[in-house]
């Protein structure tokens, strides 16, 4: 796993520009629990803003480049142009946005497939049947 800098210093949060040395993907929290629960030690830093109700990954800039969730609109990759406020590093709980996985060398950003594989799974199991269709082979 990359290394992203900088971390910021002192006690405060910053707003950092997604795009350079990562991209985030925003995922409510209610989704977000159960994407952390399936990635568990794949995971890289994730921040958790309870004042949004939101999860943020980090993972390398590009790499969500194609990724929809049409399904979902609530989960979003924000890239260039886009700004995530990011804790310090020894911000470990609320309150404000704190880090739910450090950043730390082991788990600096997430590896894209990982994310993108367990946010299906997360979706998929949270949308259920839509109305209107029917299992096959139920008779």
């Amino acid at each position: 796993m990359t290394v992203w800098w900088p971390l910021p210093k002192g006690l405060d949060a910053v707003l950092l520009p997604a795009g350079e040395w990562w991209d985030a993907v925003r995922v409510p929290a209610y989704l977000g629990e159960d994407v952390l629960s399936r990635l568990g030690g794949s995971s890289g830093a994730v921040i958790r803003d309870p004042y949004g109700s939101r999860l943020y990954w980090l993972i390398e800039p590009g790499s969500a480049r194609d990724w929809s969730f049409n399904e979902f609109a609530a989960v979003q990759v924000l890239s260039t142009a886009s700004w995530v406020t990011v804790p310090p590093s020894s911000r470990l709980h609320p309150p404000g946005p704190h880090w739910a996985v450090p950043c730390t060398p082991a788990a600096s950003l997430t590896p894209a497939p990982l994310l993108h594989a367990a946010l299906h799974k997360t979706i998929l199991h949270n949308l259920g049947p839509r109305p209107g269709t029917t299992a096959r082979g139920g008779g």
